[in-house]
């Protein structure tokens, strides 16, 4: 759709129009992007526990290739596999889970943006 249509006004003057074609301040604008970007109570809580996942994983999964690769009794088949594990599990953590918390906390990629 053109906006110029929407709107019957300047619209060098208007740069952020709603759903029904009225302008739209800076400040209400701010106001509507910090809605849908500040988190709430439940998503510092959702927050919170990713990190302390993301911290005890990442710590306990370099340990246990540091052990395995340090300690030559401990390289068995069944400890190689093991080492491998804790190698991939490090990536996912690395890799998807900052993308998870990203997802899951912000409104951006569930909803769209509704103004009132």
């Amino acid at each position: 759709m053109n906006s110029s249509i929407l709107c019957s006004y300047n619209s060098n003057s208007c740069h952020f129009i709603d759903g029904s074609g009225r302008c739209l301040s800076n400040d209400k604008v701010l106001d509507l992007v910090l809605k849908y970007v500040k988190p709430t109570y439940y998503e510092w809580v959702f927050i919170v526990i990713y990190v302390i996942v993301f911290i005890v994983g990442t710590i306990g999964n370099i340990l246990v290739i540091i052990v395995i690769q340090r300690n030559r009794s401990m390289r068995t088949v069944t400890n190689m596999f093991i080492m491998n594990l804790a190698a991939a599990d490090l990536l996912v953590l690395l890799f998807c889970l900052p993308a998870t918390v990203v997802q899951d906390v912000s409104d951006c990629f569930t909803s769209s943006l509704i103004i009132p």
